[in-house]
């Protein structure tokens, strides 16, 4: 996940075109909830906002020019507001796998675990 919202995000970044940040997250979204083993579901279904998150900051301190503080701020804001429907969709298709895939088993888990000590 991380290293395809990476990619997207430079890529967006170089050829100021949004939409390929928000295509990439969406891809890496379905792409961990496809292949990943079942008892990483749960993690997969926590994971992309932070992960995106993180991409996002870096990539803006990385290619946004002016003070590093504002550039990380301004880009990340802008950046999160352009790809925000797509966040959206990428969540969705997410749960959505994951819950085919046996996410209430991964729940079910945890709670006997939380419950048990």
């Amino acid at each position: 996940m991380a290293g395809a919202f990476l990619i997207g995000l430079l890529l967006a970044a170089w050829l100021g075109w949004a939409v390929l940040a928000g295509l990439a997250f969406v891809a890496g979204c379905v792409v961990a909830a496809r292949y990943a083993t079942t008892t990483a579901l749960l993690t997969v279904v926590v994971s992309p906002p932070l992960l995106f998150l993180s991409a996002v900051i870096l990539v803006s301190a990385v290619t946004v020019p002016g003070g590093l503080f504002m550039s990380v701020v301004v880009g990340s804001v802008v950046t999160l507001a352009s790809v925000a429907p797509w966040l959206a969709l990428g969540m969705v298709l997410t749960v959505i796998i994951t819950w085919i895939r046996g996410l209430p088993r991964c729940i079910q888990d945890l709670r006997r675990e939380l419950r048990s000590g």
